[in-house]
Parts: C-alpha cells; structure tokens; sequence
C-alpha cells in the first residue's frame, strides 16, 4: 500500500481549519515520511540499486569498482590508488582513498579548504584510518539502519560500495546540482558541495539559473554567485528523466569529465527538518505549492505539522 490515509480519529478538528492553510515543503516531507509507502522509494533511496534505475534511464553514475556485504572481501590490492567506499543504505557513510590513504570522509566539511580542493590530509592524522579501520567502519555500518524516521531506509539490504573518483569540469571543486524536481519537472535548484557545506553557504535558482532572492537567510549567500553551468540544459533532461512518475524527487547530479552523472535520489531532504530547506517562509511555501499532493494529504501534512509544532512548544515549557 503507497499511502496510509490518517483515521477519523487523528483527522478530527477541535476549531475549524483555516481554509487558507499552506504546508511548507517540510511539512510534506514529513507527511511522505509517516504515510508514504511507495515501495519504489526502496529502489531510488538505495545508492546501490538507484544506479539501475539510473541506467534504464540512459543516465549515468560514478563506475562501480565494488560491492559487497562483507567488508573484509573489498579488494585493497587491486583497487586504483584513489577512491570512494560508501555505504549504501545510510547518509555521510563515506570513506576517501586518496593515493593509497584512508580518510573518513562524511560529508566533507572537516576536510576540504578555503578554494573547494582537499587540505593537506595527507600531513594530518586527525582523519586518517588504518585499512583494518576501514573494515571495522564498514562492518559497523552494515548493522546499521539510518534514522528510523526515514521510513525507505528501514528496508534497504545493505551493502558497501566502493566508486570511482569522480573529477570536475572546468572547476577545481565538485559541486551537487540539487535538482528539486516535481511531477517530472525541475522548479528549483540548490547548489551544494563540501564547501558550502563548511562555510554554510545556500543559494537557490529557478530553471533559467535566476537566483530566489530570499526574504530571510540563515546560511550566507556564496561571496560570488554560482555561474549558470554550461550543461545546465542537459542536467535538467537528465533530472526529469529520473523523475519521470514521481511527485516529488531531489536529484542530485555531478558535472564531470565523464559527463553528467548521477550522485543520488534523495526523497526525505534534510529529514523534513523545521525550517528547511530555507528559513524564508514565503520560498518554503512556494516550493512547497509545486508538490501536488491534492486536499486531503495536505491537510495531513499541515496536522502533522502543528502536531510537531506544538511538541516543540511543550518540551520548551517544560
């Protein structure tokens, strides 16, 4: 079953809703985290198995060099010099080989310098792991299951994968073209990478590369704004493609030496986090808006939303 409808008990009203109620993009997300059960979220969640969806769709992913369910099988000999090991069924679960040295990679904040390249890791033991520490992380993450709210995650097999190491065109840095894309049609893009992450930066476009100009911000707006990508048209083919029959997917894409490929799906951005993916009211219900989730599941959406809400104000009393 796709979607569990709340009961006449939990849709009960103790005031009349206002009829001009608008959940935020967060707000649907939770709602697709507590009722949707799509099954093929199993698919397009899962690092492994999304790269054969990916390809069904003529879209390409980093190289697989490995994969496997027992960490101590990776193949370290015969492995190129530089790479990635991820886990497959989790977030931030990334190692970095690079010229034959572990690092723990995460999401890349700690480890990546001013200009977007790598720091000088290599003269830093706070990161690196031994290749014994590789398997013990790995084995570790394999008894895992990420975040029991993300419902899609509590079902994927997991594995580790080991992936090429994908190099940027033309820039020193490689950024993630976050295409937020609805009922098969990109509406925003967000730009992310390493850096940005560190530094905290956030800046959204439209389809043409027109920046939102927010009303709010709490993460800085990049020192210079991002140029429009010169692939930008294909990225947007290649995000619809994937999205294609879905009301709602983050796709996120890499423009590489090898072409445009994907890094992954994503379908509970930030865990559907309060105030995400902005803190500019009016974009986050824009955003929101382009979900067609139709009255009734909006209307859950919104109660589920003052249900946390209304948490968050109790446990701040208490």
């Amino acid at each position: 079953m796709a979607y569990r409808p709340l009961n006449s008990h939990e849709m009960k009203f103790k005031r009349r809703p206002l009829p001009t109620f608008r959940p935020k993009f967060a707000d649907k997300v939770r709602w697709r985290m507590a009722r949707d059960r799509n099954l093929l979220f199993l698919t397009i969640q899962d690092k492994y198995r999304v790269r054969d969806y990916a390809a069904k769709r003529s879209v390409k992913t980093a190289e697989l060099l490995y994969v496997t369910q027992n960490p101590r099988t990776i193949p370290f000999k015969t492995l190129p010099d530089s790479y990635f090991i991820k886990g497959a069924h989790g977030w931030g679960w990334n190692i970095l080989c690079l010229q034959g040295n572990f690092y723990y990679f995460k999401n890349g904040i700690e480890i990546v310098d001013i200009d977007g390249t790598l720091k000088d890791i290599c003269a830093d033991n706070k990161h690196q792991l031994t290749q014994d520490e590789v398997i013990a992380l790995c084995t570790e993450w394999m008894s895992k299951k990420h975040r029991a709210k993300e419902w899609a995650y509590q079902h994927i097999e997991p594995n580790i994968i080991v992936e090429a190491l994908l190099t940027p065109l033309n820039d020193t840095e490689l950024k993630d073209y976050r295409m937020y894309t609805f009922h098969g049609v990109v509406r925003a893009i967000n730009i992310g990478s390493a850096r940005f992450r560190r530094d905290a930066c956030n800046i959204f476009f439209d389809r043409d590369w027109n920046e939102f100009e927010l009303t709010r911000y709490q993460e800085a707006r990049p020192e210079s704004t991002p140029s429009r990508p010169k692939r930008l048209d294909e990225m947007l083919a290649v995000a619809e493609r994937l999205g294609a029959g879905l009301d709602f997917a983050r796709i996120d894409l890499y423009d590489t030496t090898d072409g445009i490929l994907l890094g992954e799906m994503t379908i509970y951005p930030e865990g559907g986090g309060i105030n995400s993916p902005t803190i500019c009211p009016a974009f986050n219900h824009w955003l929101g808006n382009q979900w067609k989730l139709g009255w009734r599941k909006s209307c859950e959406a919104f109660l589920l939303s003052l249900r946390k809400l209304r948490r968050r104000h109790k446990k701040k009393a208490a």
